[in-house]
């Protein structure tokens, strides 16, 4: 009975109130959201054909009204018409990386839609200087209708009372009334919650604000919730029930996350990768096998490129992505940082694996290791919670450990023996840090020289 008055009343909002906002700020996404619907249904073969088309027609915009690209394309000789005949000439383009969008800035905006620009997204600066990206509203509602298609491909239904849990700042506070989010969550049916650190304390509340939502569906970092899992198994709390199903975004989710959040929340996790530069650009499915997810063809094309530094083995590559949707900055073999497989199968584009970023390597002693094989040591060494490790030109110079101090000894000795030329503190939960414009959780901390 705890969803059945929630649901009703998010009918009510999805019939009635939605319709009127949606009016009232003159945006489009109702429409947009028919039409992704539409295409979904269609066999992969055609939606390729269709995004083939598209990104044929954005390569001839980009070459005909973007600084950047118009060079580009005269310098290469490329025909954006080509593509229609062979998509193997898009391989004539470079990639384009993060450190051309900020030396480039501007240039990479259509000079057809410099007016008609209503916003400009930062990137996420958990692995470096973030970038601007630019959406006008057309774009953006694109954005907005995907992101209500691929909860429903996670099995949401648009009445379901979601939850967003966001990063607790110094001056962060709930919405009130009349704020622009207070009204946003209203129409969206949903409840925000703000999370703290990943001491007890921050825990104890991140319960009790769970148990207020009385959502069906939470979206959030994996971290965030792996941190509540852990803490629920320590202290022996019954959290299960809260919610039905976890979807986690904004940074990687690894297996480990994924078990013990089923396990100790009693939750299904539905797997998002997304980022600003483009929207959400696959999902989890309910029926996925093995977190698989499924790429949004109507929003991007996809790409496996080989990584910069050589990384990546057994189809595992670095992700390519290029946007069919927004005009005002087309954003052409993007690279994305992250690793991953990219599998073209008869019914779609699906990433099969997602492994982290390129850069999320470290120098210790000499020896490139990957966070996650850091993890995997660390795993056998003790009762750690978390850690982070401080990078300093590009080498490991401090590993932090959360771990209780009755076992620090222990855990210090076999960690030191592992790794004997890095120093190695013990830290508290709360002494973690969160890092870029979204308060994101990263195993390394980057200082400057």
């Amino acid at each position: 009975m705890r969803n059945i008055w929630q649901d009703i009343w998010g009918m009510v909002k999805v019939v009635g109130v939605y319709p009127l906002a949606e009016r009232s700020q003159h945006r489009l996404i109702t429409p947009k959201l028919r039409v992704l619907r539409k295409e979904a249904k269609l066999p992969f073969a055609e939606r390729k054909k269709q995004a083939q088309e598209r990104l044929a027609s954005m390569l001839e915009h980009a070459g005909a009204t973007v600084p950047y690209y118009r060079d580009l394309f005269a310098e290469r000789h490329f025909a954006p018409d080509s593509i229609r005949r062979d998509i193997r000439y898009l391989e004539e383009l470079p990639y384009l990386t993060k450190d051309i969008l900020r030396t480039q800035g501007r240039r990479l905006i259509s000079e057809a839609y410099a007016d008609r620009i209503v916003c400009g997204q930062k990137t996420g600066s958990s692995t470096g200087l973030a970038a601007t990206i630019y959406y006008d509203q057309e774009s953006l509602d694109w954005t907005a209708a995907q992101n209500i298609q691929v909860l429903e491909w996670a099995g949401k239904r648009r009445w379901f009372r979601e939850s967003h849990l966001s990063t607790c700042f110094a001056d962060t506070h709930r919405p009130r009334w009349p704020e622009i989010e207070a009204k946003k969550c209203f129409v969206l049916h949903r409840y925000n919650i703000y999370t703290g650190g990943f001491d007890d304390a921050s825990q104890e509340q991140l319960l009790a604000d769970l148990r207020e939502a009385r959502a069906r569906f939470v979206q959030g970092h994996p971290s965030s919730l792996f941190a509540l899992a852990r803490y629920v198994q320590r202290a022996g709390i019954n959290a299960r029930g809260l919610f039905d199903v976890f979807v986690s975004t904004g940074e990687m989710l690894t297996d480990k996350q994924r078990a013990l959040i089923e396990e100790m929340l009693g939750v299904r996790v539905s797997n998002r990768y997304g980022a600003c530069e483009f929207g959400v650009m696959a999902q989890e499915p309910v029926d996925s096998a093995d977190g698989e997810l499924l790429v949004c063809d109507s929003l991007v094309w996809p790409e496996a490129a080989d990584a910069l530094d050589g990384a990546g083995t057994d189809g595992i590559k670095e992700l390519v992505f290029t946007n069919l949707r927004n005009p005002a900055m087309p954003l052409i073999r993007y690279r994305m940082g992250d690793m991953g497989r990219l599998e073209e199968r008869e019914d779609g584009w699906w990433i099969t694996e997602i492994t982290g970023r390129t850069h999320d390597s470290v120098d210790i002693d000499g020896t490139q290791y990957p966070t996650h094989y850091i993890q995997d040591i660390l795993d056998r060494c003790g009762e750690i919670a978390d850690f982070q490790i401080v990078v300093r030109d590009g080498k490991a110079v401090e590993l932090r450990l959360v771990t209780p101090e009755a076992d620090w000894e222990n855990v210090h000795a076999k960690v030191h023996a592992q790794f004997p030329s890095l120093p190695v503190r013990r830290i508290r939960a709360d002494e973690l840090v969160f890092v870029g414009v979204r308060g994101k959780f990263s195993y390394l901390l980057r200082e400057a020289s």
